[in-house]
């Protein structure tokens, strides 16, 4: 199997995972346990998949070094699962596009195409957050500018084995989580969170899993900047979601936002890479 084909897979794959995930983790969200119980769920969860996906490929190691980038990570995704427990999806997906866009503006360079890219960037944010600069659009700006940081850390360590570093840095994101969780005595708040939503707890865990080990996998042969392309598009997907299946209101004005701020992410890797 060529490498195009494998990558094109790859992307397909996290796109769907990515979608699937932010949906389920809002569901999880719903059931108001408190946003540990849905970190727990979600990336604790993730863990334990990555662990029987490592064994399954015998790549049962501990890579130690996970355990100050999960710091990082625990922070970005504590923020992330806050704002889409919280806020429609619709509403704060979007923004998760904004991580390309703030690693541009630190160097910006490249041509009037990318100028116009984060042109369109704003203008879709603009009509996504008129009268709506929420708590929960604020947090998930929080998170992406710690996952630009995280981001950095993965390209260097690229040549590790792709299951044992998912596995060994969920690990570290869920043991960073469990810890303030013990602390206001929280746990028993997991359990029920996965008793009530057991399919939903299932599926935000093995998609979370997925999209980060798709995510890994595909920097062995292509630019993150490709990558992060490839994801964009899943912030599209759901809002669409968001809006045709869990009703969310302004759906035609929040559909364009999403549109307008993907399509000028876009613009903004292809014109720098």
């Amino acid at each position: 199997m060529g490498t195009t084909v494998i990558v094109s897979l790859l992307g397909i794959i996290r796109i769907a995972s990515l979608t699937a995930e932010r949906v389920a983790l809002h569901g999880l969200g719903r059931a108001r346990q408190g946003a540990l119980a849905t970190m727990g769920i979600g990336f604790g969860g993730a863990a334990i998949v990555l662990w029987l996906l490592a064994l399954w490929e015998g790549q049962v190691i501990w890579i130690g070094g996970t355990i100050w980038t999960g710091v990082i990570y625990a922070l970005a995704f504590g923020l992330y699962t806050v704002s889409l427990s919280e806020g429609p999806v619709s509403a704060v997906s979007p923004w998760t596009n904004a991580t390309v866009v703030m690693l541009w503006l630190i160097h910006p360079f490249g041509s009037t195409w990318s100028y116009a890219g984060l042109t369109l960037f704003c203008i879709g944010a603009w009509l996504l957050t008129i009268r709506q600069w929420n708590r929960a659009v604020l947090l998930m700006i929080g998170s992406d500018a710690l996952l630009a940081v995280a981001r950095i850390i993965d390209v260097s360590n690229a040549t590790q084995p792709p299951m044992a570093y998912a596995a060994s840095l969920f690990t570290a994101i869920g043991l960073w989580m469990i810890v303030p969780a013990i602390l206001l005595r929280k746990m028993q708040n997991l359990a029920k969170l996965f008793f009530l939503k057991p399919a939903l707890s299932v599926v935000a865990a093995t998609t979370n899993a997925v999209a980060y080990l798709t995510m890994f996998t595909m920097l062995k042969w292509v630019h993150p900047a490709v990558i992060e392309a490839i994801s964009t598009l899943s912030s599209v997907a759901a809002t669409v979601i968001g809006v045709l299946f869990l009703r969310e209101t302004q759906g035609w004005r929040k559909l364009l936002s999403a549109l307008l701020m993907t399509s000028g992410t876009v613009m903004l890797l292809i014109d720098v890479h």
